[in-house]
Protein backbone atom coordinates (compact mmCIF):
# COMPACT_ATOMS: atom_id res chain seq x y z
CA UNK A 1 0.00 0.00 0.00
CA UNK A 2 2.67 2.51 0.97
CA UNK A 3 4.52 1.55 -2.41
CA UNK A 4 1.61 2.44 -4.39
CA UNK A 5 1.25 6.02 -2.66
CA UNK A 6 4.70 6.24 -3.18
CA UNK A 7 4.52 5.70 -6.78
CA UNK A 8 1.78 7.65 -7.30
CA UNK A 9 3.36 10.48 -5.48
CA UNK A 10 6.26 9.98 -7.61
CA UNK A 11 4.31 10.18 -10.69
CA UNK A 12 2.66 13.58 -9.96
CA UNK A 13 5.70 14.84 -8.99
CA UNK A 14 7.41 14.26 -12.92
CA UNK A 15 4.52 15.26 -14.23
CA UNK A 16 4.87 18.98 -12.66
CA UNK A 17 8.46 18.89 -13.49
CA UNK A 18 7.68 18.67 -17.19
CA UNK A 19 5.24 21.15 -16.79
CA UNK A 20 7.38 23.71 -15.44
CA UNK A 21 10.41 22.95 -17.83
CA UNK A 22 8.06 23.96 -20.54
CA UNK A 23 6.61 27.00 -19.03
CA UNK A 24 10.38 27.77 -18.55
CA UNK A 25 11.76 26.59 -21.89
CA UNK A 26 8.57 28.50 -23.38
CA UNK A 27 9.54 31.51 -21.69
CA UNK A 28 13.52 31.20 -22.60
CA UNK A 29 12.29 30.61 -26.37
CA UNK A 30 10.33 34.07 -25.66
CA UNK A 31 12.98 36.05 -24.36
CA UNK A 32 15.44 34.53 -27.15
CA UNK A 33 13.07 35.54 -29.67
CA UNK A 34 12.49 39.17 -28.19
CA UNK A 35 16.60 39.48 -27.71
CA UNK A 36 16.99 38.33 -31.03
CA UNK A 37 14.57 41.02 -32.44
CA UNK A 38 16.31 43.86 -30.71
CA UNK A 39 19.79 42.62 -31.56
CA UNK A 40 18.36 43.01 -35.16
CA UNK A 41 16.76 46.35 -34.89
CA UNK A 42 19.76 47.40 -32.88
CA UNK A 43 22.04 46.51 -35.74
CA UNK A 44 19.93 47.88 -38.32
CA UNK A 45 19.75 51.33 -36.89
CA UNK A 46 23.26 51.46 -36.38
CA UNK A 47 23.49 50.86 -40.01
CA UNK A 48 20.84 53.73 -40.96
CA UNK A 49 22.64 55.82 -38.49
CA UNK A 50 26.27 54.56 -40.19
CA UNK A 51 24.68 55.57 -43.44
CA UNK A 52 23.17 58.71 -42.20
CA UNK A 53 26.53 60.01 -40.78
CA UNK A 54 28.13 58.77 -43.90
CA UNK A 55 25.70 60.95 -46.35
CA UNK A 56 25.93 63.84 -43.68
CA UNK A 57 29.82 63.55 -44.26
CA UNK A 58 29.51 63.20 -48.19
CA UNK A 59 27.16 66.28 -48.46
CA UNK A 60 29.55 68.10 -46.43
CA UNK A 61 32.93 67.38 -48.05
CA UNK A 62 31.09 67.99 -51.60
CA UNK A 63 29.95 71.19 -50.38
CA UNK A 64 33.26 72.52 -48.74
CA UNK A 65 35.64 71.05 -52.01
CA UNK A 66 33.30 72.78 -54.76
CA UNK A 67 33.51 76.17 -52.84
CA UNK A 68 37.35 75.41 -52.34
CA UNK A 69 37.22 74.91 -56.29
CA UNK A 70 35.58 77.98 -57.08
CA UNK A 71 37.47 79.98 -55.15
CA UNK A 72 41.33 78.57 -56.51
CA UNK A 73 39.77 77.83 -59.83
CA UNK A 74 36.95 79.50 -60.60
CA UNK A 75 34.83 79.58 -63.49
CA UNK A 76 36.55 78.24 -66.93
CA UNK A 77 38.36 80.55 -69.05
CA UNK A 78 36.20 82.11 -72.46
CA UNK A 79 38.19 80.02 -74.77
CA UNK A 80 37.19 76.59 -73.48
CA UNK A 81 33.89 78.24 -72.36
CA UNK A 82 31.93 76.47 -74.95
CA UNK A 83 32.50 72.74 -73.46
CA UNK A 84 31.43 73.62 -70.34
CA UNK A 85 28.45 71.91 -69.58
CA UNK A 86 26.04 74.75 -67.93
CA UNK A 87 26.55 76.43 -71.75
CA UNK A 88 24.94 73.32 -72.92
CA UNK A 89 21.90 74.70 -71.49
CA UNK A 90 21.75 77.86 -73.05
CA UNK A 91 22.44 75.86 -76.69
CA UNK A 92 20.06 73.30 -76.46
CA UNK A 93 17.16 75.90 -75.46
CA UNK A 94 18.10 78.03 -78.35
CA UNK A 95 17.92 75.38 -80.24
CA UNK A 96 14.42 74.44 -79.13
CA UNK A 97 13.64 78.54 -79.64
CA UNK A 98 14.88 77.86 -83.50
CA UNK A 99 12.45 75.37 -84.26
CA UNK A 100 9.40 76.57 -82.71
CA UNK A 101 6.94 78.35 -84.97
CA UNK A 102 5.44 81.34 -83.65
CA UNK A 103 2.12 82.94 -84.06
CA UNK A 104 -0.43 80.48 -81.80
CA UNK A 105 -0.13 81.82 -77.94
CA UNK A 106 -1.26 78.48 -76.84
CA UNK A 107 0.78 76.63 -78.79
CA UNK A 108 4.04 78.60 -78.11
CA UNK A 109 3.47 78.20 -74.09
CA UNK A 110 3.19 74.52 -74.51
CA UNK A 111 6.15 74.08 -76.38
CA UNK A 112 7.93 76.44 -73.90
CA UNK A 113 6.73 73.72 -70.81
CA UNK A 114 7.96 70.36 -72.51
CA UNK A 115 10.64 72.34 -73.97
CA UNK A 116 11.99 73.39 -70.26
CA UNK A 117 11.42 70.47 -68.79
CA UNK A 118 12.92 68.04 -71.44
CA UNK A 119 16.05 70.42 -70.39
CA UNK A 120 15.61 69.59 -67.07
CA UNK A 121 15.33 66.32 -66.69
CA UNK A 122 18.15 65.97 -69.43
CA UNK A 123 20.76 68.08 -67.03
CA UNK A 124 19.13 67.16 -63.94
CA UNK A 125 17.75 63.45 -63.69
CA UNK A 126 21.22 62.03 -64.25
CA UNK A 127 22.19 63.62 -60.77
CA UNK A 128 20.45 60.97 -58.98
CA UNK A 129 22.30 58.49 -60.09
CA UNK A 130 25.05 59.85 -58.00
CA UNK A 131 24.89 58.01 -54.87
CA UNK A 132 25.03 54.89 -56.73
CA UNK A 133 28.67 55.33 -57.49
CA UNK A 134 31.76 54.58 -55.41
CA UNK A 135 31.97 56.63 -52.45
CA UNK A 136 35.41 58.19 -53.83
CA UNK A 137 33.94 59.00 -57.97
CA UNK A 138 30.81 60.38 -55.62
CA UNK A 139 32.44 62.76 -54.09
CA UNK A 140 34.64 64.05 -57.22
CA UNK A 141 31.48 63.93 -59.78
CA UNK A 142 29.59 65.50 -57.07
CA UNK A 143 31.92 68.33 -56.40
CA UNK A 144 32.35 69.47 -60.27
CA UNK A 145 28.67 69.12 -60.93
CA UNK A 146 27.50 71.33 -57.58
CA UNK A 147 30.95 74.04 -58.91
CA UNK A 148 29.65 74.11 -62.15
CA UNK A 149 25.70 75.75 -60.61
CA UNK A 150 27.11 78.72 -58.82
CA UNK A 151 29.97 81.61 -58.88
CA UNK A 152 31.50 83.42 -56.14
CA UNK A 153 34.82 84.10 -57.96
CA UNK A 154 32.98 85.07 -60.84
CA UNK A 155 31.06 87.57 -59.34
CA UNK A 156 34.24 89.32 -57.65
CA UNK A 157 35.90 88.89 -60.84
CA UNK A 158 32.97 91.09 -62.73
CA UNK A 159 33.30 93.57 -60.66
CA UNK A 160 37.50 93.43 -60.49
CA UNK A 161 37.31 94.27 -64.24
CA UNK A 162 34.95 97.63 -63.62
CA UNK A 163 37.70 98.65 -61.25
CA UNK A 164 40.44 98.43 -62.57
CA UNK A 165 39.04 99.52 -66.09
CA UNK A 166 41.33 102.71 -67.52
CA UNK A 167 38.60 104.15 -69.97
CA UNK A 168 34.98 104.88 -70.02
CA UNK A 169 35.10 102.29 -73.35
CA UNK A 170 36.44 99.36 -71.97
CA UNK A 171 34.53 100.17 -68.90
CA UNK A 172 31.33 99.80 -70.64
CA UNK A 173 32.86 96.53 -72.75
CA UNK A 174 33.09 95.02 -69.26
CA UNK A 175 29.90 96.42 -67.49
CA UNK A 176 28.23 95.54 -71.25
CA UNK A 177 29.14 91.49 -70.46
CA UNK A 178 27.25 91.58 -67.60
CA UNK A 179 24.30 93.12 -67.90
CA UNK A 180 21.29 93.29 -70.46
CA UNK A 181 20.83 96.94 -70.64
CA UNK A 182 22.26 99.18 -73.40
CA UNK A 183 25.52 100.42 -71.64
CA UNK A 184 26.54 102.35 -75.02
CA UNK A 185 25.46 105.73 -73.54
CA UNK A 186 25.90 105.30 -70.15
CA UNK A 187 28.39 107.61 -68.09
CA UNK A 188 30.92 106.50 -65.25
CA UNK A 189 28.39 106.95 -62.22
CA UNK A 190 25.46 104.27 -63.98
CA UNK A 191 28.34 102.34 -65.21
CA UNK A 192 29.25 101.96 -61.47
CA UNK A 193 25.34 101.40 -60.23
CA UNK A 194 24.88 99.08 -63.21
CA UNK A 195 27.87 96.83 -61.92
CA UNK A 196 26.71 97.43 -58.13
CA UNK A 197 23.48 96.03 -59.25
CA UNK A 198 24.49 93.12 -60.94
CA UNK A 199 26.55 92.01 -58.12
CA UNK A 200 23.51 92.27 -55.91
CA UNK A 201 21.23 90.81 -58.05
CA UNK A 202 23.36 87.79 -59.12
CA UNK A 203 24.07 87.38 -55.19
CA UNK A 204 20.76 85.88 -54.93
CA UNK A 205 21.29 83.70 -58.84
CA UNK A 206 24.57 82.81 -58.51
CA UNK A 207 25.49 82.01 -55.09
CA UNK A 208 22.63 81.89 -52.03
CA UNK A 209 19.48 79.82 -54.32
CA UNK A 210 22.32 76.86 -55.70
CA UNK A 211 23.44 76.49 -52.10
CA UNK A 212 19.79 76.75 -50.60
CA UNK A 213 18.99 73.67 -53.01
CA UNK A 214 21.56 71.83 -52.18
CA UNK A 215 21.17 72.13 -49.02
CA UNK A 216 17.95 70.61 -49.13
CA UNK A 217 18.43 68.29 -51.97
CA UNK A 218 21.71 67.42 -52.67
CA UNK A 219 23.57 68.17 -55.92
CA UNK A 220 20.13 67.20 -58.08
CA UNK A 221 18.52 70.35 -56.39
CA UNK A 222 21.35 72.81 -56.96
CA UNK A 223 21.34 71.40 -61.07
CA UNK A 224 17.65 72.02 -61.12
CA UNK A 225 17.79 75.48 -59.82
CA UNK A 226 20.77 76.25 -62.44
CA UNK A 227 19.11 74.58 -65.59
CA UNK A 228 15.38 77.20 -64.67
CA UNK A 229 17.69 80.17 -63.86
CA UNK A 230 19.67 79.55 -67.42
CA UNK A 231 16.20 79.13 -69.36
CA UNK A 232 15.16 81.91 -67.94
CA UNK A 233 18.29 84.27 -69.07
CA UNK A 234 17.40 82.96 -72.33
CA UNK A 235 13.89 83.27 -72.87
CA UNK A 236 12.19 84.27 -70.39
CA UNK A 237 11.72 87.84 -71.42
CA UNK A 238 8.39 90.16 -71.99
CA UNK A 239 9.24 90.64 -75.27
CA UNK A 240 7.30 89.56 -78.58
CA UNK A 241 9.16 86.75 -79.38
CA UNK A 242 9.66 85.46 -75.74
CA UNK A 243 6.34 86.52 -74.09
CA UNK A 244 4.25 82.93 -74.32
CA UNK A 245 7.46 80.82 -75.23
CA UNK A 246 9.34 81.98 -72.30
CA UNK A 247 6.60 81.92 -69.49
CA UNK A 248 7.21 79.01 -68.22
CA UNK A 249 11.04 79.02 -67.68
CA UNK A 250 10.29 82.58 -65.89
CA UNK A 251 7.61 81.57 -63.28
CA UNK A 252 9.52 78.88 -62.44
CA UNK A 253 12.49 81.22 -61.84
CA UNK A 254 10.50 83.95 -59.62
CA UNK A 255 9.14 80.64 -57.63
CA UNK A 256 12.44 79.18 -57.10
CA UNK A 257 14.10 82.32 -56.34
CA UNK A 258 11.18 83.56 -54.11
CA UNK A 259 13.19 82.01 -50.54
CA UNK A 260 16.36 82.48 -51.59
CA UNK A 261 16.25 86.62 -52.39
CA UNK A 262 14.56 87.03 -48.83
CA UNK A 263 17.57 84.85 -47.91
CA UNK A 264 19.57 87.38 -49.85
CA UNK A 265 18.30 90.31 -48.24
CA UNK A 266 18.88 88.93 -44.63
CA UNK A 267 22.48 88.41 -45.60
CA UNK A 268 23.41 91.58 -47.05
CA UNK A 269 21.76 92.92 -44.14
CA UNK A 270 23.51 90.91 -41.62
CA UNK A 271 26.90 91.93 -43.21
CA UNK A 272 26.34 95.46 -43.22
CA UNK A 273 25.08 98.30 -41.51
CA UNK A 274 21.85 98.39 -43.03
CA UNK A 275 18.07 98.63 -41.19
CA UNK A 276 15.10 96.02 -42.33
CA UNK A 277 13.07 98.43 -41.88
CA UNK A 278 14.47 100.81 -43.83
CA UNK A 279 14.90 97.88 -47.01
CA UNK A 280 11.71 96.66 -46.47
CA UNK A 281 10.26 100.76 -46.60
CA UNK A 282 11.99 101.10 -49.91
CA UNK A 283 10.69 98.00 -51.36
CA UNK A 284 7.25 99.36 -50.78
CA UNK A 285 8.03 102.42 -52.34
CA UNK A 286 9.43 101.03 -55.65
CA UNK A 287 8.42 98.64 -58.20
CA UNK A 288 9.85 95.89 -60.36
CA UNK A 289 13.11 96.21 -58.51
CA UNK A 290 15.18 93.34 -57.19
CA UNK A 291 15.33 92.65 -53.36
CA UNK A 292 18.97 92.84 -53.13
CA UNK A 293 19.00 95.75 -55.20
CA UNK A 294 17.21 97.42 -52.52
CA UNK A 295 19.38 95.98 -49.95
CA UNK A 296 22.48 96.70 -52.01
CA UNK A 297 21.41 100.22 -51.96
CA UNK A 298 20.86 100.74 -47.96
CA UNK A 299 23.77 98.88 -46.95
CA UNK A 300 26.24 100.52 -49.05
CA UNK A 301 24.51 104.43 -48.59
CA UNK A 302 24.64 104.73 -52.77
CA UNK A 303 21.81 105.31 -55.45
CA UNK A 304 21.33 103.07 -58.07
CA UNK A 305 19.38 103.85 -61.27
CA UNK A 306 18.37 101.46 -64.25
CA UNK A 307 17.18 104.77 -66.17
CA UNK A 308 13.64 104.66 -67.59
CA UNK A 309 13.35 102.07 -65.02
CA UNK A 310 13.65 102.54 -61.34
CA UNK A 311 15.68 104.71 -59.03
CA UNK A 312 16.82 103.52 -55.74
CA UNK A 313 18.09 105.83 -52.55
CA UNK A 314 17.63 109.25 -53.81
CA UNK A 315 18.96 110.45 -50.34
CA UNK A 316 21.99 108.65 -51.28
CA UNK A 317 25.98 109.43 -52.68
CA UNK A 318 26.07 108.61 -56.62
CA UNK A 319 27.60 105.48 -57.40
CA UNK A 320 31.34 105.45 -57.20
CA UNK A 321 34.35 102.63 -57.89
CA UNK A 322 34.79 102.97 -54.16
CA UNK A 323 31.29 101.43 -53.80
CA UNK A 324 31.69 98.82 -56.43
CA UNK A 325 35.01 97.21 -54.10
CA UNK A 326 32.32 97.62 -51.06
CA UNK A 327 29.72 95.50 -53.09
CA UNK A 328 32.47 93.03 -53.43
CA UNK A 329 33.37 92.72 -49.33
CA UNK A 330 29.68 92.64 -48.38
CA UNK A 331 29.37 89.63 -50.97
CA UNK A 332 31.66 88.09 -49.79
CA UNK A 333 30.60 88.38 -46.19
CA UNK A 334 27.23 87.27 -47.32
CA UNK A 335 28.37 84.14 -48.93
CA UNK A 336 30.25 82.85 -45.98
CA UNK A 337 27.89 83.44 -43.55
CA UNK A 338 25.35 81.73 -45.64
CA UNK A 339 28.00 78.88 -46.12
CA UNK A 340 28.07 78.31 -43.05
CA UNK A 341 24.18 78.03 -41.95
CA UNK A 342 23.76 75.64 -44.84
CA UNK A 343 26.46 73.42 -43.62
CA UNK A 344 24.13 73.35 -40.28
CA UNK A 345 21.28 73.35 -42.13
CA UNK A 346 22.45 69.81 -43.85
CA UNK A 347 23.77 68.51 -40.23
CA UNK A 348 19.90 69.11 -39.31
CA UNK A 349 18.52 67.39 -41.99
CA UNK A 350 21.01 64.29 -42.19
Amino acid sequence: MQMKKTVAHSHVTTRSQIGSLAILYSLFLICFVLLCHIMFWDFMSSLLQLQTRKMLIDQIVIFAIAILIDLTIGDPPERIEKYYPIVWISRLMYLFDRITKRGRARREKILGLVYALLTISSFALPCLMLPCLPDLVYIVLGSLIFKMTFTISGLERFGRKALQADTLDSKRASVGRMVSRDVSDLDDEHLNSATIESVAENLTDSVISPFFYFAFFGVFGAMVYRVVNTLDAVVGYKTRRYLHFGWFSAKADDVLNYIPERIAVGMLILASNAKLKDVWKTVNETEGVHLTIVAMSHALKVKLEKIGHYTVGEGFGVASTVHIAGAIGIVKRSTITFAFVCILVIAILY
